[in-house]
């Protein structure tokens, strides 16, 4: 399944048990042999979880927000215009961002399970680690702790499964430091095209993955 530029794709960030944790509404610019490059502008309707006051929970430990009651509510994707790129197969996606005003603000590598496509977008697993990298070259881990506390845990990966993650990690680290790509300047020049707002959410945001088959194309034709 390939999506052609310009369609209108949901990004989801799926829990361990099942449910939809987040949501990023966004426009494929490419998907090829590199992998899918979708963006998000600053706007591109989100969806998140917040507890039954409206508290959102997304600063709670994970295994906490899951035995919270939680509902999905919108917002809109900030502060920065991104640009985020999956590749095929690959245990990572990485996010190029720009500021408002057009600075390239830097690199964020995602570490999360490979995608899993569907006919309205793609769903991913978070695991937890990331690493920012700055136009200048330095770089820092994100969420070291969050990922130590989920390690071991039942809900999601063991010491082997930790290990191989934090070695996406190096490995993405690593062409950070010796400037391959995707850290040599691919994509840094990106523009949208003039008549692309941001993305609104689409009416089939939480269609099951394994359910949209029962839906026709026109089912996911933008309204």
């Amino acid at each position: 399944m390939r999506y052609g530029r310009g369609q209108l794709i949901v990004r989801r960030g799926m829990h361990p048990d099942g449910r939809i944790g987040a949501v990023q509404a966004g426009r494929v610019v490419a998907d090829d042999e590199r992998g899918l490059a979708l963006w998000v502008d600053v706007g591109a309707a989100t969806m998140r979880r917040r507890d039954l006051a409206g508290t959102p929970t997304r600063a709670l430990p994970i295994r906490a927000e899951l035995t919270t009651p939680t509902l999905l509510a919108p917002g809109t994707w900030g502060p920065y215009r991104t640009l985020m790129v999956m590749p095929p197969g690959a245990a990572h996606s990485v996010w190029w961002s720009w500021t408002a005003n057009g600075d390239f603000a830097g690199w964020y590598v995602n570490l999360e399970a490979p995608m899993r496509r569907w006919r309205g977008g793609v769903d991913v697993e978070d695991h937890a680690l990331d690493l920012l990298i700055t136009p200048d070259g330095r770089w820092t881990w994100k969420d070291e702790d969050e990922f130590a506390a989920q390690t071991n845990d039942p809900l999601f990966w063991d010491t082997a499964a930790a290990l191989r993650i934090r070695e996406e990690g190096e490995l993405l680290l690593a062409r950070a430091v010796s400037r391959r790509y995707p850290f040599d300047g691919t994509w840094q020049d990106f523009q949208p095209e003039p008549g692309w707002p941001p993305a609104p959410l689409p009416h089939w945001w939480d269609v099951p993955a394994d359910g949209c088959q029962v839906w026709d194309d026109s089912f996911y034709a933008p309204h």
